[in-house]
């Protein structure tokens, strides 16, 4: 990890012609959606443009209400909807800049066999099959949450699987199963990728409403606009772009 983040942080100076002038510090607000791609982007950034980048995660739906309720920041990524909203508020400037895109998955463990869940009957007879599932709480707005209790609402399985759920914080569906706690996992590919221990299975790859996509923006007068601004830059660029694939993501 530490060879992979000097040589994007090496690409990344480059890119900048050296450390931002006027180096500063600024504040990202972010989608825990990203966490594990974040977690090697953004030390590179502060290597190669001397900027310090203080990062807060959450729930995008928690962060944007965080957002509306006057907490102020340099940069956000979350959903492009919210960043929309953001800016129609007067709390981000545009323009928009979409980042990536992933699907929810399933967190198995890392010896486990490939489950066959290519159709709605295949998927329940997994599920029903699990003695254990973890999730983060629908009722806290993460993204693969709410899908997955739509599915499983729409399967007619919610009741059986509701005594084998654990809720973990968002973001940390894989958590117990690399703990061996739990054996199935649900959340974002890209949430589940990055965690030892575990493999990801998609879930539902052929339906669009399992894919959540991520977008950023500056925060409205934010102090270090053009930390900010290179910050923004660098999440686009092609060392960034193998990052977020590689961590089971796509990209514009």
């Amino acid at each position: 990890m530490g060879r992979l983040i000097a040589g994007i942080a090496a690409g990344m100076l480059l890119a900048l012609g050296g450390p931002l002038a006027n180096a500063a510090e600024i504040k990202l607000i972010s989608s825990v959606g990203v966490r594990g791609v974040m977690e090697t982007l953004v030390p590179a950034f502060e290597k190669s443009s001397g900027v310090k980048v203080n990062v807060v995660f959450g729930s995008a739906a928690a962060l944007k209400a965080k957002i509306d309720g006057g907490e102020t920041f340099d940069v956000a990524v979350l959903s492009p909807a919210q960043i929309d909203d953001a800016i129609k508020q007067g709390k981000a400037s545009g323009p928009r800049v979409d980042i990536a895109m992933a699907g929810c998955g399933l967190a198995l463990p890392a010896g486990a066999s490939t489950p066959d869940v290519s159709s709605d009957d295949k998927l329940k007879a997994f599920l029903l099959g699990a003695k254990s599932i973890s999730y983060s709480d629908p009722a806290l707005g993460g993204f693969s949450a709410v899908y997955f209790a739509k599915l499983i609402a729409r399967l007619g399985i919610a009741d059986e699987l509701k005594a084998r759920t654990t809720y973990v914080q968002p973001g940390e569906g894989a958590s117990l199963v690399a703990k061996g706690t739990a054996e199935v996992g649900v959340g974002l590919l890209s949430e589940i990728v990055p965690v030892k221990g575990v493999r990801a299975v998609p879930l539902k790859p052929d339906d669009p409403a399992t894919f959540n996509a991520f977008a950023g923006a500056q925060g409205a007068g934010a102090a270090g606009a053009e930390a900010g601004k290179a910050l923004i830059a660098y999440l686009r660029s092609p060392a960034a772009r193998d990052i977020f694939v590689a961590q089971g993501m796509t990209t514009p």
